[in-house]
């Protein structure tokens, strides 16, 4: 894993898209900002990270198609092979099992094989958000010393903002809404340029905010309107 400076968190995550991934988890990381993202055949997995973190992607119907047809385990071999960390995430809910094949006991027995013979952790999401989440998040894990969330969205106030006597009063204003911690109040007041402009945006302009997610724009407008 190629160490990471300090001064490297305000570079822009590189990530790599295999050209047969689904253009809709694309879109989830470009959302979030500070990124560079291509796409192009990767020999090995499906999403690249900084060249120093791997992901194979699987929904559940192609991940027991991926098993009756030996691409499974010939995937599995290829990532541990590649000397750079590796899991698999299985995406889908689990009533989704129920379309397979497989029975729930020989499910569990080939997850267990790619945990515990492939060393391959395998990781389980509902959906493309939170695949895309989780990934991030374990790239972050790989990171260390939290330089990931810079590195996705890096401090946005310059040093001339950072002179204005009543900057803190606003942060710390912004801080007590749910969700909104000192970063997030940062990225709002550059976004919007004052106080007034945050606490009046729609939801519409509030969620162009890299970071700021539905949950957190919902209980802020709450909040206000009662």
């Amino acid at each position: 894993m190629p160490n990471l400076l300090k001064s490297s968190y305000y570079f822009p995550l590189q990530v790599t898209i295999d050209d047969r991934e689904p253009v809709a988890l694309e879109e989830e990381f470009r959302k979030l900002g500070n990124m560079i993202i291509h796409r192009q055949r990767l020999a090995v997995g499906d999403y690249l990270f900084d060249g120093g973190f791997l992901v194979e992607r699987k929904t559940i119907p192609d991940f027991c198609l991926s098993v009756k047809d030996g691409r499974l385990f010939k995937q599995a071999g290829k990532l541990i092979r590649s000397r750079v960390p590796a899991c698999i995430i299985l995406e889908g809910k689990t009533r989704d099992f129920k379309n397979t094949d497989f029975s729930p006991q020989a499910l569990q027995g080939i997850l267990l094989s790619m945990s515990l013979a492939f060393r391959l952790p395998v990781l389980r999401t509902k959906n493309i958000r939170e695949t895309v989440e989780v990934m991030l998040q374990s790239f972050k894990q790989l990171t260390g010393n939290g330089l990931g969330e810079q590195r996705f969205y890096p401090r946005p106030i310059s040093a001339k903002k950072r002179k204005d006597p009543f900057l803190a009063q606003k942060i710390h204003i912004l801080e007590g809404f749910p969700g909104i911690g000192t970063d997030k109040a940062e990225r709002l007041l550059m976004k919007f340029g004052n106080l007034q402009a945050v606490l009046t945006a729609c939801e519409k302009e509030l969620l162009t905010v890299p970071g700021i997610g539905e949950k957190t724009v919902n209980r802020l407008i709450e909040i206000l309107r009662k």
